[in-house]
C-alpha cells in the first residue's frame, strides 16, 4: 500500500483525505485500498477542529514527514508560496513524487521543480492548480504529443465568472454582486486576487508555459480587472447584444508569445458566453486537431480535491506522462504589437470641455465610431486597432476624464 503525506488540512485538503481514507472515491472503496493517508501536516495540531481524524497522524513538523521512508507521495495543499515552494523541492529531492494545487508555487517554478523531478526519477503533477475539476493539465500534454498548440482562450476564474453573469443577468451594480458573491462563499473577504485579475493571470501562465514550452512570466502578462466595469457598460453591451466575461488568452505566433487577462464583449449567442456563474470553460487550438473546448466546475472543494486525487493515482500506477514536456524554448512575450481587436470605450464627462477633449482624442487614433452620450457619459466602439494603439488611447483619455474604460469586442471566439 502506497503512503500518502497530506500537507495542509483545509478545504481542498479535507476533500482529498475524504476521498482517500473514507473511501469516497471508487478507486479506495475496497478493503484492499492501493493508498492511504499515513501523515497530516497542519500549522497547528492544538486547534480545535470540526473533524479530528483518527487512521492517521496530525504533526506540525514536516521533518517527520519527509524523514519517513514509507511515505511515497506527497500531496500538498496549504496554499501561498512559502512553505509550501520549499516543501515540494525538499520532496522532490528526496524522490517522494508530490502532487500540488498551488497556481502560485507552479507558476513561479514550472521549469525548475518540472527538472528537478526528472532528476530525482519522480513524478510532479498540478493538475488542480487550473481549472478545478477541468482536466485541462492533462489534456494539453496529450495533445502536445502530436500537435503544436498556438492558442489557449478561457474563463478560468468561477468569482469573477459568478460576478459577471449576476450583473448581467439581474442588472445589478458590482459593489452589490460581489457582497452577494463573498456571503455565498464565491468571494473571498480580499477579493483582490480574483477580481484585479493574479489568479486569472497564474493559471493562463501556467498552461502557456505548458503549450508553448517555455516558461511564460507572470510579469509579460497585459492585466486588467473587472472592478470598474459599471451597469451602464453591463446595458450598453445589452444593447449591442453582448456580455461582459473576463478572459485569459495566451497566443504563440513565430516562436513569440501574447498573454492577456482582461473583460471581454462577446455576442450573446455565443458558445463561451452561455458559460455562467461559477463555471469554467477553456479552449485550446492545435494544429492539427482545431478547436477543442473543455467546461466544468473550476473550484470548490470536491472540483480540485478529485482533480488532487486523481493526479495522485497516475502518480503511483502510470507510466510517467510528461515526459516530452519540457521548457526549453527561449520564446519571448511580443506584449501587444501587431494584434488588432474591436474596442469598446465608456468615458465620463462632467463637461463640454470634457467631453469636447475626449471626441478629440478618439479622433486621433479611430477613423470610424460609433458613438452615444448619455447620462454624462460617452460610449464608442472602434474599427479593428492595433491593441497598442488601443492602450495609448487608454492612457490620453485618462488624461481627460477621471473614470474610462474599455474592453476588447470578440467575434471569434467559439
Amino acid at each position: 500500500m502506497k503512503q500518502i503525506a497530506l500537507l495542509g488540512f483545509g478545504t481542498v485538503g479535507l476533500g482529498v483525505y475524504e476521498i482517500i481514507n473514507l473511501k469516497r472515491g471508487a478507486f479506495f472503496s475496497s478493503n484492499d485500498a492501493p493508498a492511504k493517508v499515513k501523515w497530516i501536516l497542519v500549522r497547528d495540531i492544538n486547534k480545535r477542529r470540526t473533524y479530528k481524524p483518527t487512521d492517521c497522524t496530525l504533526t506540525d513538523n514536516f521533518q517527520e514527514i519527509i524523514n519517513d521512508d514509507e511515505v511515497d507521495i506527497v500531496i500538498s495543499a496549504m496554499g501561498g508560496m512559502e512553505p509550501e515552494y520549499t516543501y515540494i523541492k525538499e520532496a522532490l529531492k528526496r524522490k517522494k513524487h508530490v502532487v500540488t494545487a498551488n497556481k502560485e508555487v507552479i507558476c513561479a517554478h514550472i521549469d525548475e521543480l518540472t527538472n528537478l523531478a526528472k532528476e530525482n526519477g519522480v513524478k510532479l503533477y498540478y493538475e488542480g492548480a487550473v481549472g478545478g475539476g477541468i482536466p485541462i493539465i492533462s489534456s494539453i500534454i496529450e495533445t502536445l504529443k502530436i500537435n503544436k498548440i498556438t492558442k489557449i482562450q478561457g474563463i478560468l476564474n468561477g468569482t469573477t465568472n459568478f460576478i459577471l453573469t449576476k450583473m448581467s443577468k439581474e442588472k445589478a451594480d458590482f459593489a452589490e454582486v460581489l457582497k452577494v458573491a463573498q456571503e455565498l462563499g464565491f468571494a473571498e473577504a480580499d477579493p483582490t486576487a480574483d477580481i484585479e485579475g493574479y489568479d486569472v493571470m497564474r493559471k493562463i501562465c501556467i498552461l502557456a508555459s505548458l503549450a508553448f514550452h517555455t516558461h511564460a512570466k507572470t510579469e509579460d502578462v497585459h492585466l486588467r480587472g473587472i472592478s470598474n466595469i459599471t451597469l451602464d457598460d453591463v446595458n450598453m453591451a445589452d444593447s449591442m447584444g453582448y456580455d461582459f466575461k473576463y478572459i485569459g488568452q495566451a497566443l504563440l505566433k513565430d516562436d513569440k508569445y501574447s498573454i492577456s487577462v482582461t473583460p471581454v464583449l462577446l455576442p450573446k449567442d455565443s458558445v463561451m458566453c452561455n458559460v455562467n456563474q461559477e463555471y469554467n470553460v477553456i479552449m485550446l487550438y492545435g494544429d492539427i486537431i482545431g478547436e477543442l473546448c473543455f467546461m466544468g466546475k473550476g473550484a470548490g472543494k470536491d472540483a480540485t480535491a478529485n482533480a488532487v486525487v486523481s493526479d495522485a493515482i497516475k502518480a503511483f500506477t502510470e507510466e510517467d506522462t510528461q515526459k516530452h514536456i519540457n521548457f526549453n524554448e527561449t520564446a519571448h512575450s511580443y506584449g501587444l504589437s501587431g494584434i488588432k481587436n474591436q474596442y469598446y470605450i465608456r468615458a465620463t464627462v462632467n463637461n463640454y470641455e470634457q467631453f469636447e477633449s475626449t471626441i478629440d482624442c478618439a479622433a486621433d487614433t479611430i477613423k470610424k465610431n460609433n458613438l452615444t452620450y448619455t447620462n454624462s457619459k460617452v460610449f464608442f466602439t472602434t474599427e479593428l486597432i492595433n491593441s497598442s494603439d488601443m492602450l495609448a488611447l487608454y492612457e490620453k483619455l485618462k488624461t481627460v476624464s477621471e473614470d474610462v474604460f474599455y474592453a476588447r469586442m470578440e467575434h471569434n471566439l467559439l
